[in-house]
């Protein structure tokens, strides 16, 4: 009798530690899966955003370089046209102002689409150039460290998206009439910083996940960058940011 209880016990000890190992073996295969799972989706996520932005960039190529000079040598034709008949200017003049708003509005929708100055001036001066094209209409103060100095196309293009993404949200939902932008290079940890701020009506915390797309999309492209976001939506909308440079 005590040989057989020693046997249950001893059978169910080895039971246990085979459970124990499957278990084990089983938390780890799962934990693979789930990770290769994860990185495979943010290849994929990663894949589109970046497919879509190289989208964004060859349409505003072309219009920057193919229909701007088009449109300035269609001007010189009309400025060919020999007339002093009052009717005859007055339309060469009203054709020049056409074509003349036409082609601002293909460098705003150019620049919309993808900022052409990013790749040849770096980020911080398109950040400037974004901001003057809010002159009047909301107050923005920008502040940065990182003048000629240049990060890797992936970290300048997410981050002018990020920026370009939060002004247009402070303007369409925030009733801010200030935003603030500072964009600083950490030279310890080689980290670029970025806090922006507004001084509109901010969001309830239970609301920060269903603020809309546009906060989605900020969160995914800080993402990619491997950096992080902070997000505060009382008394005014902030988010800080920090992405490693190396």
């Amino acid at each position: 009798m005590k040989e057989s209880n020693e046997l249950t016990i001893e059978l169910i000890i080895v039971f246990s530690c085979f459970l124990l190992v499957m278990g084990s073996s089983f938390f780890l295969l799962f934990s693979k899966y789930h990770k290769s799972l994860k990185l495979k989706q943010k290849e994929a996520l990663n894949n589109l955003i970046v497919g879509q932005d190289n989208e964004r960039e060859r349409i505003s190529r072309d219009l920057h370089d193919e229909m701007k000079p088009d449109l300035a040598s269609l001007i010189h034709k009309i400025d060919e046209i020999n007339s002093k008949e009052p009717n005859i200017l007055e339309v060469k003049k009203q054709a020049k102002l056409t074509i003349k708003k036409i082609i601002q509005d293909i460098r705003r929708i150019s620049h919309d689409l993808a900022p052409l100055i990013l790749t040849k001036f770096g980020l911080s001066n398109s950040i400037q150039e974004l901001i003057d094209t809010y002159k009047g209409k909301i107050k923005i103060e920008f502040t940065s460290n990182c003048e000629g100095k240049v990060f890797n196309d992936k970290t300048e293009a997410h981050l002018y998206k990020i920026i370009k993404e939060l002004i247009s949200n402070t303007k369409t939902h925030s009733q801010a009439n200030l935003i603030s932008i500072v964009l600083l290079y950490n030279f310890q940890k080689h980290e670029l910083e970025l806090a922006y701020s507004d001084n509109g009506i901010g969001f309830k915390k239970k609301d920060q996940k269903t603020s809309g797309i546009g906060l989605k999309n900020i969160v995914t492209r800080v993402g990619l960058m491997n950096g992080t976001i902070k997000i505060d939506g009382n008394k005014g909308f902030k988010a800080k940011i920090a992405v490693n440079t190396d």
